[in-house]
């Protein structure tokens, strides 16, 4: 499964517990959890904005231990032009979209941008 950024966000400042719970358990069933560089650009922009580079640096640290960095390919962006093109979506949620076809995984997201992958959560 391919960990969308929305996943991330809601895992780092929820406090229901419940969905925390959730989301750990799709975690845990991940075979080979993966995550797209874009991701990783977004939680460590989010986090110097909202909470500084202390966290930043810890949260994207934690990501890339614990996730399968995917790379971004030619194809990949040439995928996510034509989904960002069709779909009119921003850049950064094609380009995600496009690393979860070009994967052949499922997306781990709430977004409702995310209409051309299977998704999970929700």
């Amino acid at each position: 499964m391919l960990f969308d950024t929305r996943y991330f966000w809601t895992l780092f400042t929820e406090r229901n517990q419940s969905v925390l719970r959730r989301l750990r358990k799709i975690f845990e069933a991940s075979k080979k959890p993966m995550v797209s560089p874009i991701t990783v650009y977004e939680i460590h922009k989010l986090s110097l904005e909202k909470e500084g580079n202390t966290v930043a640096e810890l949260r994207t640290a934690t990501i890339k231990k614990e996730f399968t960095v995917a790379d971004l390919s030619s194809e990949i962006a040439e995928e996510g032009a034509r989904i960002g093109h069709r779909l009119r979506v921003p850049m950064a949620d094609a380009l995600i979209m496009a690393t979860a076809k070009e994967l052949g995984v499922a997306c781990v997201t709430d977004d409702p941008h995310f209409t051309e992958v299977k998704k999970v959560w929700v």
